[in-house]
C-alpha cells in the first residue's frame, strides 16, 4: 500500500528506518523481522574504484531511488546491500543516520583541527550536526550563519551546542562581519549562490567543503578566480553518495554524539504526512520533522 500521489509529483523520502517484511531468494546476510536503516545509496564494492580502495567514487551505485515507493510509505523496496541493521535506538532516532552521515563527511573532508576557526553557512538539521561534530573534532571558535527571518530556534539551538558567534544573514553582510579571528575552515550547507561569500570570506589556505543543491540558474554561481587563487583556497565538493558512514553514524546516535532530542522537534503519523509537510516547510519552530508508519513501529 502506497501513500496517495494524487498531490505529490512524485515519490519522496529517504532517510529510512524500517522493519524487514521479506527478503529476496539470493539475500543471506538479512532476516525478517530485523530492524534497518537505510543508505540512500551504497557502494557496488566489484567496479575498479571500489577495488583500489575509491568506494566514495563507485561507478556502479545501487539505490532504491527508482523503487515506486520511498520512505513515506507503509513498504517499499530496497536493494540489500544498502540496508543496515541496527539495535539499541528508537527509528525515529535511527533514521537520523542517513543525513547524520553526510554531515560526518562535510566535516571529513574539511580536515578541522584543534586550531582550526570554522564558520558553518546553513543551519538546517544537517549543519547542526555538523557543528556538534565540529565541536568535538575540537575546533577552536565556530561561528554560525543562517538567514534568521523566522528561523531563530536554528541560531537558539546552534548557540546550545557551543557556536561561538552568529550572523543574520538577512541582517548583515556575511563579508563584513568582524570574527575577530581569521576563518580557515567552512562548511557550506547551503545553496550555491552562498558560495561566493564563504570565497570571499575564507584566509589564506582556507577549505571550504560543501553540500548544497539547487536548480535551473541558481546552480550557478561566480566568483574571483584571481583572488581564489592568490589566496591559496580549496573548494571540496562533499556529496554522500554512495553513504560512508552508516555503521558510524549509528554508534555516534547510540552514544548521544548527537543531541536527537533536540535536533527532531515534531513527529507525526504516516496518515499526518501533509501536516508534516507543511510543518517542516513553514513552521518557524521546525527543526527534523519524523514521519512514524501509522502501525507505530517504523
Amino acid at each position: 500500500m502506497h501513500v496517495s500521489t494524487e498531490d505529490i509529483p512524485q515519490p519522496f523520502g529517504h532517510e529510512v528506518a524500517g522493519t524487514i517484511l521479506e527478503t529476496g531468494e539470493h539475500v543471506s546476510n538479512l532476516q525478517v523481522g530485523q530492524r534497518v536503516v537505510l543508505e540512500s545509496s551504497s557502494a557496488c564494492g566489484r567496479c575498479a574504484n571500489c577495488r583500489n580502495a575509491k568506494q566514495e567514487l563507485c561507478l556502479d551505485i545501487k539505490t532504491f531511488w527508482s523503487s515506486p515507493s520511498l520512505g513515506f510509505a507503509e513498504e517499499m523496496i530496497s536493494p540489500a546491500i544498502c540496508a543496515i541493521p541496527y539495535e539499541g535506538l528508537a527509528p525515529e532516532v535511527a533514521c537520523l543516520q542517513e543525513p547524520l552521515g553526510v554531515a560526518i563527511d562535510i566535516v571529513r573532508v574539511a580536515e578541522i583541527r584543534s586550531d582550526s576557526n570554522v564558520l558553518l553557512i546553513g543551519a538546517g538539521p544537517i549543519g547542526l550536526m555538523a557543528l556538534q561534530l565540529a565541536k568535538r573534532a575540537g575546533a577552536r571558535r565556530i561561528f554560525v550563519s543562517e538567514r534568521g527571518g523566522n528561523r531563530s530556534s536554528r541560531l537558539e539551538l546552534a548557540a546550545k551546542f557551543g557556536a561561538d558567534g552568529f550572523v543574520d544573514a538577512d541582517k548583515m553582510n556575511l563579508e563584513k562581519y568582524d570574527f575577530g579571528c581569521e576563518i580557515d575552515r567552512i562548511l557550506v550547507t547551503a545553496p550555491p549562490r552562498t558560495l561566493r561569500s564563504a570565497i570571499n570570506v575564507a584566509s589564506k589556505g582556507g577549505i571550504i567543503s560543501y553540500i548544497g543543491i539547487e536548480y535551473g540558474d541558481g546552480a550557478i554561481c561566480s566568483f574571483d578566480a584571481n583572488d581564489f587563487h592568490f589566496k591559496k583556497l580549496q573548494l571540496r565538493g562533499s556529496f554522500a553518495a554512495p553513504a560512508l558512514f552508516g555503521p558510524m553514524a549509528l554508534d555516534f546516535l547510540r552514544d548521544g554524539v548527537i543531541n536527537t532530542d533536540d535536533i527532531i522537534s515534531h513527529k507525526f503519523s504516516l496518515d499526518e504526512l501533509r501536516e508534516a509537510y507543511e510543518t517542516a516547510k513553514t513552521d518557524p519552530e521546525a527543526i527534523k520533522v519524523v514521519v512514524m508508519n501509522k502501525r507505530g513501529n517504523d
